[in-house]
């Protein structure tokens, strides 16, 4: 029965409880939680347990926002270890949003920058980080789109329950 439990909350509850995670740090560095998302998407699926060992530099990559282990030393500092990345979805998103910010203070938001989270600042990877970029923007813009249209029906079925 435990397990059936354990089934249950993985399936059931835990895709709320990342949609609250991307909504407190999109909240609390100021950037939009469906961008956030969107980086969870095209980084691992929203695995929360991915692991990329397969770096041309010999770096890994975590959880579902995929931090880089260039960012462990810092983070650690913090009290956050790789393990509570991939433990904690939302101390995964919360470092994701914090990897993301300090690009945006460095380099100014654009697309640019949010196309650095993955292929860094290097000129050298301009190609990449554009490619990254457009992949992060149409993921982007399909969230927004469905978000716009979750939104106005559930407008137009408060306009309809009221009028009953």
């Amino acid at each position: 029965m435990k397990l059936l439990n354990i089934v249950l909350f993985t399936f059931c509850v835990l895709p709320f409880a990342h949609a609250d995670c991307f909504n407190t740090a999109g909240r609390a560095f100021g950037i939009s939680p469906v961008l956030l998302k969107s980086i969870a998407i095209k980084e691992s699926g929203m695995n929360p347990a991915a692991v990329n060992l397969a770096n041309r530099n010999h770096t890994r990559d975590i959880c579902m926002m995929q931090i880089n282990s260039t960012h462990f030393a810092h983070l650690a500092r913090l009290g956050i270890t790789p393990e509570r990345l991939l433990l904690e979805p939302c101390t995964c998103v919360s470092a994701g949003a914090w990897v993301l910010h300090g690009l945006f203070q460095h380099y100014g938001r654009s697309w640019n920058t949010v196309g650095m989270y993955n292929a860094g600042s290097s000129p050298a990877r301009q190609t990449l980080r554009m490619r990254y970029a457009r992949e992060i923007k149409n993921i982007y813009m399909k969230l927004q789109q469905e978000k716009n249209q979750y939104q106005s029906e559930m407008f137009a079925e408060r306009v309809v329950s009221q009028e009953i």
